[in-house]
This record gives C-alpha cells, structure tokens and sequence, in this order.
C-alpha cells in the first residue's frame, strides 16, 4: 500500500525536468567568470602593452633631443605623463626625487624601469633596417629607449602571475643637407663656352668672360626659384616634385631665373641678354634634371623647407642645356676660339643621367649626386716647329668621362644648435681616360659599348707622313671621404678630390707617351731623330692651349678630368624624429 502510494510521486519528480538549465549554468558559471576575468586581463594587458610602447616612443625622442641629459630628462617626462618610472644608467637609476643605487630595494615602488642607449643612426635605404643603428657609437645622435613593467589584472592575479611587457623606441634627430658635385673654379675662356654653350642651345650666344664670371659667382635659392616657376606656370596646388617634372621652354626658364632674388646686377644683365636670344626657341628641359629635393619635393609649393638649397646661375643653365641634350651629340665649331690651335671642332656625346640622380640634391644620410658621363672628340690643328715649320700637326684627341659620384655617408648631430653638424661624404671619382687618335664618330654616341682608338695620321704631307697613337688614364676607383664641419657649411667651402694636380699634367703625359711612326719622303729634310724632336717639341707646345680648350670645355659641363668639387650650402638637425 504504502509503496503503490510512492511510486506516482517519484514518478512525477523523473519526468520533471524544468531546472536542468538552471543546474547546468550553475556548474559552468566559474568556467564562465573565469573566461570573463581572462578576456577582461587580456583587454587590459593589450592597451597597457599599447601604452608602454607610447612611452617608449615618447621617451626615445625626449632622450634624443638632448642626448647628454636624457636621463633626467626621461625620468620627468615619464613623471608628467603620469607614470612613476626609474631610468637605470650605468651608475645608478634617475628618478623624479634624485638617484638611487643599482641594488636599491625602493625600485619595486616604480611602475616600470627604462633605460636608454645612445649611438648612431643611418637613415640608408640599402641598409637592413634593424641594422641602421649601432649603439655606442660615437659622436652620438640617436637613442634606443627600453622600458619594462610588470603587467596589472583585474580578475586573473588569484590563478595567474602577471607577465612583464616590454617596449622599445628608437629615435633620432631629424637631419637634412644640402649639397652638390660639379666644378666651379676656373679660369674662363669666352670664346670655348660661348661655341660649346650656343651648341647646346641651338643659337649663337655672345657673352664676355665677365658674363661668365657673374653667373658662375651667382648663387640661386632653388626652393624660391621654384616657387616663382610654379606662379608663372600657373601650377596651381602643385608639390615641388611637380614642378620639377613638368617640362618647359627655356625662355620660361630664363625668364623666371632672372627675376629670381639675390641676383646680381651683371647677373641679371647676362641672363636677359641670354632670354633675348633664345627667345624663339623651343627647347624643352625638366628641372628633375637639375636638383633632387628628397622628401622635400612631395611638399606644397610656397612651404618648402627652410633649408638654403643652392646653385650657381651658371649651374643651373649649363646643367639644364646639357640635360636637354641627353643622349644626342653635339657639333662644336671652336674657330680661332683657343690662341695656339686652328680649325679646332668638337664632338660632344652626352650620356643619360639615371633617374632621381643629379647634381645638387636635397636629403639625408644615402642621398647621392653625380656629374655627367659624356664623350669628347677634339679636332685641332698646330703649326709645325723647327724642322717642320711650315707642315700643319693634326691632333685628334678622344676623351670619355665617366660620371664622379658623391655619396652622404656620415651626418652627426653635435647639438648646441640645429646647424651645428659634421657631415662625411665619400666620392668616387669617374674613370676619365684621354687618347690621341681616331675614333669613328658613329660610335661615340653608344654608350653601351666602347669605342676603339686607331693609330691615326697626323701629318699626311707631301715629303712626310706621320701617325701617332697614345692614350692615359686618370682614375680613382676607391673611396675618398671629405668631412664638412659647421664652419665650412657657413662659408659654402668647396672641397676637392683630384687624382692628379692639374689637368695639364695629364695633357703632358699623353704627349710623351705618344708612340709615333714617319715616313720621310724626302731626306732634305733630315735624319728621323731630327724630325722626331720637331714633332715632339710641337706636340709639347700645344700642350697649354689643348688643356685650356678641355679644361673650359669640361668646366661648363660640371666635369674635371679626374678631379670633382663638393660643397655643402646648408645642413640642419632638426627635432627629433621616431625611426624604429
């Protein structure tokens, strides 16, 4: 009876199941709290993660900024950023409140530990960027900053140790200079450059050794320059880079140059005369072949930067004529140009400049500038000395200049003031070879393949043939470094990497090198020992005027033969900057 009564009542609580939901949250609700508290921590360990990366950035420019008391200055910084940390230096640790030892126990009090490492920074594309900088190298200009600090949970700390985080900043001081390769220094021959330069333009130009003096003596704000350009072009919203690509005529350019500021009354003379001239032609040129402006170029016309970016007015019309020119030769009738040699012409090959290289450039450590790769064949006629008088000489000489190169490789910070910097440039100059003989014209212009120097006739007489050959090389295929310290900036210094003293003394060891065969045709006119001595000392006696023509031929075009100018006209440390 009683068991019959039983059985529907706990027949009933079996079949009900309405609280299993209730009794199955239960047993999961600490997984679920657990998961909570971990997703919680883990939130919080990210922006802590987040913000002590912050720091460090912060702190790496703080520290760069002031190099020689960035202890100090990291640990009030952290301080006004509202974080309480201790900067460990080798002696110690910096706080807010003064120094403490290395074993003191009162740094568990601080809420993270950074310490800092000064050294250098390359900012060179061609270096790996975990290897741009190398701490402790001197003179420094750049901080490595690391912090640590032990993470904080909300929920997890009963069941879970927090972990330390870690950040690194790397910062270095913003750095910028100006500077260039090419020659500058000369003494000047009108009657060579106006050939060489009308040639290159396509007209007659008639300017006195004066003109040329002004123009080379003449230095041009490229950035204002620009900015006149952009307004007469009606680039409206344009960048620098903009301008510099956008082809134009030369009067434009002329005419835009004279009205640039800082011009000189013969400068400005000599350039409207110039615009006078080539006031119908139609020569194009693009300023990109002029100045490389780094990352200066991708600003907006009119905020350029407050750097001094400059080149000499004959700079920038030469370099722009030969730009013209790439690629194409050039016939040069010299005249009675050069006291010494008659019927003297030139052919003028001109090699294509690689994209983005020039002659003046704007940038940091890794920006480089080149002069031109040209090839030149003289034609020059002398008058025969002593047992040849009266029987002309023909020189043909052959010249190719491959281009030089200057490349910014050190660029330190010395602080004191944004201009205070010392800067280390290795140039390498271009192999230049000379050689007096024939050459097929047809060939020159190929720069893809060398052309081939024949023994060549320079006397073809009716009692004497004679030929000749010889050629000599000034090269330099190592490295040489120039260092720019704020005195030679201020003073716009050139500095110079030549192979050999003078051009001259190339001229004069072509010359006695020359291997020469004759022909006597005729024994009236004396043993081969007596001719040979005339042709020797006439060959001799044009040395002088040879290296004029080549030496001002070679100026106009930025070229030495085996020589190149550097000079630097601004360089600026600037605020610091975040790099890694």
């Amino acid at each position: 009876m009683k068991t019959a009564w039983c059985r529907p009542i706990w027949s009933g609580f079996e079949a009900d199941k309405t609280g299993n939901v209730a009794i199955t949250a239960a047993l999961c609700l600490p997984l679920i709290l657990y998961s909570l508290a971990l997703g919680v921590d883990y939130g919080m360990i990210t922006l802590q993660q987040r913000r002590l990366q912050q720091l460090s950035d912060i702190g790496a420019i703080v520290a760069a900024s002031d190099i020689d008391n960035a202890a100090a200055n990291l640990a009030t910084n952290f301080q006004k950023n509202g974080i309480l940390v201790a900067v460990k230096t080798a002696g110690g640790y910096t706080t807010p409140d003064g120094s403490l030892p290395l074993d003191s126990s009162k740094i568990g009090q601080f809420q993270a530990v950074a310490e800092y490492t000064p050294g250098t920074y390359v900012a060179d594309p061609t270096i790996p960027a975990g290897q741009r900088f190398a701490a402790g190298v001197k003179p420094y200009d750049a901080v490595k900053v690391a912090m640590t600090q032990k993470a904080e949970f909300a929920f997890a700390s009963a069941f879970a140790s927090p972990p330390t985080l870690h950040a690194t900043g790397t910062a270095s001081a913003s750095k910028v200079a100006a500077f260039s390769i090419g020659s500058r220094l000369a003494s000047m021959n009108g009657g060579v450059l106006n050939a060489l330069l009308g040639s290159l333009l396509g007209t007659t130009v008639s300017l006195k050794v004066a003109d040329y003096e002004a123009l080379l003596s003449t230095d041009v704000d490229l950035l204002s320059f620009l900015d006149l350009l952009a307004t007469d072009l009606n680039l409206t919203a344009a960048n620098y880079d903009k301008v510099l690509s956008t082809s134009i005529t030369y009067p434009q350019l002329l005419k835009t140059l004279g009205k640039t500021p800082g011009l000189s009354a013969a400068a400005s003379r000599t350039i409207a005369a110039l615009e006078k001239t080539l006031s119908t032609t139609q020569l194009k040129v693009k300023l990109e072949d002029l100045v490389n402006l780094g990352q200066t170029g991708e600003r907006l016309v009119g905020t350029g930067s407050h750097l001094l970016v400059q080149a000499s007015a004959l700079d920038i019309i030469s370099t722009t004529a030969l730009a013209a020119n790439q690629k194409k030769q050039v016939a040069v009738n010299v005249a009675a140009g050069v006291p010494g040699l008659t019927n003297v012409t030139l052919n003028l090959a001109i090699g294509e400049r690689p994209q983005g290289v020039t002659s003046n450039a704007l940038g940091t450590t890794g920006a480089a500038v080149r002069t031109a790769q040209l090839r030149l064949q003289i034609e020059a006629t002398v008058s025969g000395l002593a047992a040849i008088t009266g029987i002309k000489v023909r020189i043909p000489l052959y010249v190719e200049a491959a281009y030089g190169e200057a490349k910014l490789q050190t660029f330190s910070c010395l602080g004191g003031n944004p201009r205070n910097a010392s800067l280390g440039v290795d140039v390498v100059l271009g192999v230049a070879e000379i050689a007096l003989g024939d050459v097929d014209p047809t060939a020159v212009a190929n720069f893809g393949s060398k052309p081939r120097v024949t023994r060549a006739t320079i006397i073809d007489a009716t009692l004497l043939k004679v030929s000749a050959m010889a050629d000599t090389t000034a090269t330099n295929s190592t490295k040489q470094r120039l260092t720019f310290q704020q005195a030679d900036i201020a003073a716009k210094t050139i500095k110079n990497v030549s192979t050999r003293d003078t051009l001259t003394t190339t001229v004069q060891s072509l010359l006695k090198k020359t291997d020469i065969r004759l022909q006597l045709l005729f024994i009236t006119l004396g043993t081969d020992a007596t001719v040979l001595g005339a042709i020797a000392d006439t060959l001799s006696a044009a040395t002088v005027p040879l290296d004029e023509l080549l030496y001002n031929t070679l100026l106009l075009l930025g070229i030495k033969i085996g020589e190149a100018d550097v000079r630097f006209t601004d360089a600026r440390c600037q605020q610091s900057v975040l790099v890694q």
